[in-house]
């Protein structure tokens, strides 16, 4: 009698577990890049538009604008993806962005104070201000990981 009343129960548990298993197996194999209707990032990549230009925006354009700017490197919004990937440095050998490589991107050693390490010259940037924090930093050198898309 008390088995009868507990094998609804039991059926339950192992039902609830299969589903969980089922959704956990198909989430993990969709969270590959893909993208929606409308073109937005579905996965969990780094995106430049939202996450590293916002950066660049609020911390570096202050400078880097206009027709002369610094390292002749413009961060504003329309120039910003050109004037750093596959873009050379003109203080160090590297590339300002070199997809897939955020070791050698000299961008990266520059937000971290190691430009000097790659034969880099000037100061930690952004000039004048606090450094970026490590999360900024980690996205950005994330979205160079993941071959620095223009997404």
């Amino acid at each position: 009698m008390y088995s009868k009343k507990l094998m609804p129960i039991s059926l339950g548990i192992c039902f609830l577990v299969l589903v969980m298993v089922i959704v956990g197996c198909s989430s993990s194999t969709s969270s590959t890049s893909s993208s929606d209707s409308s073109g937005t990032s579905t996965s969990n990549e780094v995106s430049f538009k939202n996450d590293v230009l916002p950066v660049l925006t609020s911390n570096c354009v202050v400078c880097h604008q206009g027709s002369s700017p610094p390292g002749n490197l413009n961060l504003e919004p329309a120039h910003a993806f050109d004037d750093l990937v596959n873009a050379p440095s003109i203080q160090s050998s590297l590339m300002l962005v070199d997809p897939g490589a955020p070791d050698k991107s000299y961008l990266i050693n520059k937000l971290n104070g190691t430009q000097t390490d790659v034969g880099g010259s000037g100061v930690q940037m952004p000039y004048g201000a606090p450094p970026l924090s490590q999360a900024q930093i980690d996205t950005i050198s994330r979205w160079i990981s993941e071959n620095a898309p223009d997404n």
